[in-house]
């Protein structure tokens, strides 16, 4: 049976601190709460894997190379390999955000690290073995590649938009795909099938999903995370009274914006197979701090 538990809370206690919420090969997403001025990496770039950001509360401003720009809440921000970037907490209010890194390249254990190193030494040698670089001098990549978007419909790429559905591609690049998906009452998702090459995750934040697996169903509500890692059989509906939204993503992407499209019959989505696939165990189910 697949049971929502709480997040790894790695610093603070109360409202504020840092909690790792899944830790996979194929991602890893931390929820941060600070009040401004909290939390301001020094300037940096990943090399081997992209990072993205999902503004909850609050107001994040990030630091390109062609300068700042600010963030407000229900925007995603995606980050490729080789943008150096760095974030503040800016505004008057506390700020509460997902961290995302895909693939994961350790991101837990970088987490872990952070908040156990005693010294400058060791924060630096933590981020050396995170694939976390300082920004180069030179030949860093193009800025103009980071993507901001606006979710609720106001930003992104419609495949479909009647009242009672509608989906929107907010970013679609080769490590990450996030779209977001806005069900009415009742509305039918997709069948159980499994992924083999990628990875897939939904995070519902308005209303109630129901995410049925090999041996049962598990009903997921608002401010909860489900992963699905390769090979386990999954599928999704809104099978409650009411609407409800939410953000999927893919990792790798594997094609699957030109699936949406209906341009991409060959897209890595498959039947069960006979054995039911891997074990349901392996579902990542976790509730947003509380």
């Amino acid at each position: 049976m697949v049971e929502i538990r709480d997040g790894e809370r790695i610093t603070g206690e109360g409202e504020l601190g840092v909690t790792l919420l899944a830790d996979i090969d194929e991602i890893g997403v931390a929820e941060v709460r600070s009040t401004p001025g909290g939390i301001a990496p020094p300037l940096h770039v990943h090399e081997r894997h992209a990072e993205a950001f999902l503004v909850l509360e609050g107001e994040l401003t990030f630091r390109l190379e062609d300068g700042e720009h600010p963030v407000v809440p229900d925007t995603w921000v995606f980050v490729p390999p080789g943008v150096a970037h760095t974030f503040a907490v800016t505004g008057t209010e506390r700020a509460r955000f997902l961290d995302l890194h895909a693939p994961s390249c350790g991101f837990g254990d970088f987490v872990r690290g952070l908040h156990a190193a005693g010294s400058e030494d060791e924060l630096r040698a933590v981020r050396a073995a995170f694939d976390q670089l300082p920004a180069p001098e030179y030949a860093a990549a193009d800025p103009g590649l980071v993507v901001a978007r606006r979710a609720g419909g106001a930003e992104g790429e419609k495949i479909t938009d009647r009242p009672e559905r509608r989906a929107t591609v907010l970013v679609d690049a080769d490590e990450l795909i996030v779209s977001e998906f806005a069900y009415g009452a009742g509305e039918r998702g997709a069948t159980p099938h499994v992924h083999y090459e990628h990875a897939d995750a939904f995070l519902v934040v308005d209303g109630e999903f129901a995410f049925p697996y090999r041996d049962g169903k598990v009903d997921v509500p608002a401010e909860t995370l489900v992963l699905l890692p390769p090979g386990v059989a999954h599928g999704f509906d809104n099978d409650s009274a009411a609407s409800a939204r939410c953000f999927n993503l893919h990792f790798p992407a594997s094609g699957f914006g030109d699936y949406l499209r209906g341009r991409n019959p060959g897209f890595d989505q498959h039947d069960p197979p006979d054995d039911g696939g891997v074990d349901p165990a392996a579902i990542v189910a976790v509730r947003l701090a509380r």
